[in-house]
């Protein structure tokens, strides 16, 4: 029988030695949310570094490759970087990313991966839809992978939330909401400037584009400027 190792440092994230990038092995870790590195030239669990080890996903991993003949030897530390480190670089990246990245375009992933987040975390715990129908808690291999997914989210969203902060600190992006502005303000959007028609929950309405005649609803969050109404 063919040996692989499994191990996860904090340092290193989860890692698959002695596996081929095609063969028996390939389907099997790609189903279960492995990719390849050319690089490293071996499999690994994507943004598994700085994180504990999932430990559904490496035991259905090592149950999945013993099932199919192999051998895994599983060695796991723990040990976490310092806190301060680990957070001390988070901070780095994120006034990197806050100086070079759209304000605009940070808004709008934080809202797109808070909606992710919400989605997952209800496949998972069950629901039932719009029409009644009922859709039972995620078991099995797709309860891995969608725990799986989860952590890929939640930190991207913990990522490109301190990026939204930072820029709000630097005063590059504004935070409205239904409270700060009123009908007859102007606010810039997409490098205009409208009038607004409505004030909404989550959003105004301004004019349509061009000079058209209809209504075209902004997301709080993609609105670039403010000018109260001059009374």
């Amino acid at each position: 029988m063919t040996a692989l190792t499994l191990t996860h440092t904090a340092t290193a994230g989860t890692l698959l030695d002695g596996a081929e990038r095609s063969g028996r092995t390939s389907e099997i870790l790609h189903a279960t949310g492995w990719r390849w590195s050319a690089r490293l030239t071996n499999w690994y669990v994507p943004r598994s570094r700085d994180r504990a080890p999932s430990r559904h996903l490496i035991a259905r991993t090592v149950q999945l490759l013993e099932e199919a003949g192999f051998t895994v030897a599983v060695e796991i530390d723990e040990a976490p970087h310092a806190a301060n480190d680990v957070d001390d670089r988070a901070a780095a990246t994120a006034a990197a990313d806050a100086s070079r990245v759209e304000p605009q375009t940070v808004a709008h992933r934080v809202v797109m991966l808070e909606t992710q987040q919400r989605k997952i975390s209800r496949a998972i715990a069950g629901y039932r839809d719009h029409l009644g129908r009922e859709f039972p808690p995620a078991a099995g291999d797709q309860l891995i992978r969608l725990k799986d997914e989860l952590a890929h989210v939640d930190e991207d969203l913990a990522h490109w939330t301190r990026v939204r902060a930072q820029q709000v600190a630097d005063g590059a992006a504004l935070t409205l909401s239904h409270d700060d502005v009123a009908r007859g303000d102007l606010v810039e959007y997409r490098g205009e400037w409208f009038p607004v028609l409505r004030v909404n929950a989550k959003s105004v309405s301004v004019p349509g584009g061009a000079g058209g005649s209809w209504a075209e609803t902004v997301p709080y969050h993609q609105i670039s400027g403010h000018r109260p109404k001059q009374v």
